[in-house]
């Protein structure tokens, strides 16, 4: 499989069916996504694959997600979406991350705030001029 970069968002989320049902609707829609069941191995990851985007969920076994993201944000400014039925841990994370979505949530909210997402940091990144 060849990876492009500019595509390539990081699925960090335990339970698989939600993994599957994600992955799918994103590689739908021309994304390449990489899973994993924790946010242990994130900066690993991050290094490997250069994603353009990050979705974590913030309760998973072994390690969570605010851990993965404490990580990241040490060497990243990469945009992270966070994702959670528990409303308190949004909240935590809004300082750490681009967005927050509470569970559950249909296929084309997500769509819509990975696009917003991604098309708000293109507008942030600093343009080339002659």
């Amino acid at each position: 499989m060849i990876i492009n970069p500019t595509r390539t968002i990081i699925l960090l989320e335990d339970d698989e069916l939600i993994s599957a049902l994600i992955k799918a609707t994103l590689e739908q829609n021309g994304f390449q996504v990489i899973c994993a069941p924790n946010s242990k191995d994130i900066l690993m990851l991050y290094k490997k694959y250069q994603p353009v985007l990050i979705i974590t969920d913030l309760m998973m076994p072994d390690y969570e997600g605010m851990e993965g993201i404490f990580r990241l944000r040490q060497f990243s400014d990469i945009p992270v979406i966070a994702m959670s039925v528990n409303i308190k841990f949004l909240k935590m994370s809004e300082d750490l991350v681009t967005r927050t979505l509470a569970k559950p949530f249909s296929a084309d909210f997500l769509l819509e705030n990975v696009w917003q997402v991604l098309h708000t940091h293109d507008k942030d990144k600093p343009t080339e001029t002659s």
